[in-house]
């Protein structure tokens, strides 16, 4: 009887050919990206996380060095191309509110008081005042008005605001009452820029000083609302957040109270304001 020998080559089984990757597998090891890929990948993710769940601590420095403002930072130009630097308006600490033609005189009160309750609540040292229409501004005013294809007029906040700051620069900033809708987004009570330091309010959605204090609180330099970042830790709020009852929630509340995270964003803001421009802006 013949004995079989193994030998190493007898003994060597043939490998398994790995099993295909699918291409919607996750697993970093099947992802073949470059370290600039993984990179980019890593930092959007941390961009997205830092402006939809945040903690208390990280909020306050990113409103005091700027970050969560940042887009409204940036340098703005005027009807005639002429460049100004973002929130320039605030070295003068004054701010006019004015109805324009076909408002009446309590819409522009209501706006005035909402205003002006801001500024005394956050302990800015800044001046509002009602004013009465200027003439150029009601130039701006004709001239950024569109007809719409319906036949009824909208007001085109970018164009006002542009030519606003040919007309007054950085002299001061502005509140106005309007008794139009606008043109974009339709759907908006009221449009504010920090940036170039123009605030304009539908007359028929004053109603009382909120709207006023929500569109004065955005020029003030905060720009988010109440729902988003979706969670700060260290915050009490509503776990969800269409059910927090806050003046700066998107849609209408019934509060009219700024709540803690809009409050702390805003002074901090402003003390971020104070070491970039070396001006002292609280009383």
């Amino acid at each position: 009887m013949t004995e079989e020998v193994n030998t190493p080559e007898a003994s060597r089984e043939t490998p398994t050919p790995p099993k295909p990757v699918p291409w919607y597998s996750l697993h970093p090891k099947n992802l073949r990206f470059s370290k600039f890929t993984w990179w980019f990948l890593a930092v959007t993710g941390m961009v997205i996380l830092f402006f939809t769940v945040t903690i208390k601590p990280m909020w306050n420095w990113g409103w005091r060095h700027h970050l969560y403002c940042m887009a409204q930072m940036k340098p703005v130009k005027s009807a005639s191309g002429k460049t100004f630097k973002s929130g320039a308006w605030a070295h003068a600490k004054h701010i006019v509110v004015y109805g324009a033609p076909g408002t009446d005189a309590d819409s522009v009160e209501s706006a005035y008081f909402g205003m002006s309750e801001m500024v005394e609540e956050l302990g800015l040292d800044f001046k509002v005042e009602i004013v009465p229409l200027p003439k150029n501004a009601a130039d701006s005013i004709k001239q950024s008005i569109v007809k719409n294809p319906n036949g009824t007029e909208s007001f085109d906040f970018d164009r006002f605001a542009a030519r606003r700051l040919d007309d007054r620069g950085d002299r001061f900033a502005e509140m106005v009452v309007v008794d139009c809708e606008f043109a974009d987004p339709s759907w908006a009570f009221g449009l504010t820029s920090f940036a170039d330091g123009i605030c304009v309010l539908q007359q028929s959605m004053i109603g009382n000083d909120s709207l006023g204090r929500h569109e004065g609180t955005h020029l003030l330099g905060y720009d988010k609302h109440d729902d988003m970042p979706l969670y700060i830790l260290g915050y009490r709020e509503n776990i969800n957040p269409q059910d927090r009852n806050t003046l700066m929630m998107l849609l209408p509340k019934e509060s009219s109270a700024l709540s803690p995270r809009a409050r702390d964003a805003v002074i901090n803001f402003w003390r971020g304001m104070e070491n970039r421009d070396g001006i002292r802006y609280f009383k």
